[in-house]
């Protein structure tokens, strides 16, 4: 009992990283911000139809979401850790994606373009891999502490995503800001104090203690305010961006 207990507990944190339940905010430090991107991507990533590249997939941990989907495809940077521990299709070299032009019907691509230190390139492969009018959908951060260090290059903000896109073809379908009310600095807040609390190194145990006894609160109490404060669209944490490819 006391095993199967334990198997369950482990279940509840990993599904609740990004996939967060109400619950979770009890287990996940990042629960704000995580539920947050979550909830949106379940609106826009039915807009992802056909052939989808997932770009810098990771895990693939929003896979599930991509309902309209044909195929997936997910992509990561060639190098041994991620051979060992992401779960790609296929890998590429940083610069050049090893698909054919016009060959893919949608990208998604989920706080991940911070990573690249060739933004501009990488969104002129995404133009290039896309068939005309095809869709992209990018989270990125706007405010978040450096993390996966020393690979974190850069932070845009909505005009700067704007920019970059429309520059290398693509036409921006709907863009919004996520928590833009006092759950961003919250949420700040508790990554400052996830890195001074050292988490990632803890035991397991006392991550699930740090988190339900500290970090719950915060979140909580937060949520409640975020009903009765004004929302404030300058300070947020994280850009969408629905776009389609231009034809040209």
């Amino acid at each position: 009992m006391l095993q199967k207990s334990k198997h369950l507990l482990l279940s509840f944190v990993a599904t609740n990283q990004f996939h967060p339940s109400f619950a979770g905010f009890l287990v996940n430090p990042f629960w704000l911000c995580r539920r947050a991107l979550y909830h949106k991507l379940g609106e826009y990533a039915p807009h992802l139809l056909g052939r989808t590249l997932d770009f810098g997939c990771g895990t693939g941990p929003y896979r599930a979401l991509l309902t309209s989907a044909t195929e997936y495809i997910g992509l990561e940077y060639d190098s041994p850790e991620n051979r060992m521990y992401k779960r790609a299709d296929i890998y590429y070299n940083g610069e050049t994606i090893p698909l054919d032009d016009a060959s893919i019907d949608s990208v998604l691509s989920t706080q991940t373009l911070e990573h690249v230190p060739n933004p501009d390139r990488i969104v002129s492969e995404w133009a290039r891999i896309l068939r005309p009018e095809g869709h992209l959908l990018l989270t990125m951060p706007f405010m978040w502490p450096e993390h996966e260090m020393p690979y974190d290059f850069q932070r845009y903000t909505t005009n700067g995503l704007r920019n970059i896109l429309e520059k290398n073809g693509f036409e921006i379908l709907s863009q919004e800001r996520l928590l833009c009310d006092c759950r961003a600095p919250a949420q700040l807040f508790l990554a400052w104090l996830y890195d001074i609390l050292k988490f990632g190194t803890q035991r397991p145990s006392v991550q699930l203690l740090l988190a339900a006894f500290l970090c719950a609160p915060v979140s909580l109490a937060a949520t409640a305010l975020s009903k009765i404060t004004p929302q404030n669209t300058n300070t947020y944490m994280d850009n969408m961006v629905l776009a389609k490819r231009m034809r040209t």
